[in-house]
């Protein structure tokens, strides 16, 4: 079963999120970080735990003192060596074509999504990967 992680600082982004997965009964393996930089320390640590590592992570991009941009810098340097390959998907409230397309330079961001995540998009995403696993 695929496991998600969500990234977000904002309590009422992660409360959204789990309404959405429980109305649509989708993702029933999901956990929440609010902090970036603890959840990077968690992968560092754990990168050869393969049965506790994400396979996706929604990220929002704007968080004060560890950002996304931050995760994904921190997440690049231990990327190759997780046992587990894990997609990151970008939820931001963000409309900067900017970071819309600094995040299309990391081959392990698939998607850029704006908020709240369509029904339709987390529909499509976790037939992909609770289909695949």
């Amino acid at each position: 079963m695929c496991k998600l992680l969500m990234i977000d600082d904002n309590p009422l982004e992660h409360l959204i999120m789990q309404r959405m997965v429980d109305n649509y009964n989708v993702f029933p393996n999901m956990d929440h970080s609010l902090e970036p930089d603890m959840t990077i320390a968690y992968l560092e640590n754990n990168y050869t735990d393969s049965e506790n590592l994400p396979n996706v992570i929604f990220l929002d991009l704007n968080m004060p003192k560890f950002s996304g941009w931050d995760f994904i810098k921190s997440f690049e340097k231990i990327y190759a060596k997780l046992k587990r390959p894990i997609d990151i998907y970008i939820l931001s409230s963000s409309i900067d074509s900017r970071d819309i397309a600094q995040s299309q330079k990391y081959p392990f961001v698939k998607a850029f999504f704006p908020k709240p995540i369509a029904k339709s998009t987390l529909l499509d995403l976790d037939a992909i990967y609770n289909k695949a696993s």
